[in-house]
């Protein structure tokens, strides 16, 4: 079943608003913490800008070109196929990488990560979405790659806060959702 567009703005809004709500409660119960702490940073704004731009730049580009491959020509086409059928023009992807990078970051990396740690929480954080199929060892491998990209992000909020994961995250989601709405043979 493909999603729809508006299926996809109110999964973007629960993931915006529900995400950091579920790891604010979590981390109230649980945590010794503030949940606002994750904002709290000795790098400046720019540097962490920067940093998650960098960290995205170099996944988005790397992930790309692994989907272009030949090898992943049969595995790819179910993917493009769901994306496509949305019909995403720029604006739509930026909403939904903004919502994405701060939804899940703040969750996953701002809370889950304090009690998981960084790996475990990047094989959930990937499992979840999709990419753990041992039925297609290309998805497989892919969602390994996926996996170490992920702890890279978990390990650029251990170094750095949350703002240079919500960056990177962002970052590779428009240039993986631009260049697969955009590319007419991959």
């Amino acid at each position: 079943m493909l999603l729809r567009k508006y299926q996809l703005y109110i999964l973007s809004g629960v993931t915006l608003i529900g995400f950091p709500l579920l790891g604010y409660v979590v981390n109230y119960f649980f945590s010794d913490h503030s949940f606002w702490q994750q904002l709290n940073s000795e790098y400046s704004i720019l540097t962490q800008l920067c940093a998650g731009f960098a960290f995205g730049l170099i996944s988005g580009i790397g992930c790309w070109l692994v989907i272009r491959s030949r090898w992943m020509l049969s595995a790819r086409e179910k993917y493009i196929k769901r994306i496509r059928a949305l019909n995403l023009n720029y604006q739509d992807i930026i909403l939904v990488s903004i919502c994405a990078g701060v939804g899940e970051e703040m969750l996953f990396r701002g809370v889950i990560q304090e009690f998981m740690g960084v790996w475990l929480t990047s094989v959930v954080f990937v499992g979840i979405h999709g990419y753990y199929d041992f039925r297609n060892w290309r998805i497989f491998l892919y969602g390994s790659l996926m996996t170490i990209i992920i702890v890279g992000v978990g390990y650029l909020f251990a170094e750095m806060g949350i703002l240079a994961p919500i960056i990177a995250h962002f970052v590779i989601d428009v240039i993986l959702l631009s260049l697969i709405c955009r590319s007419q043979n991959i």
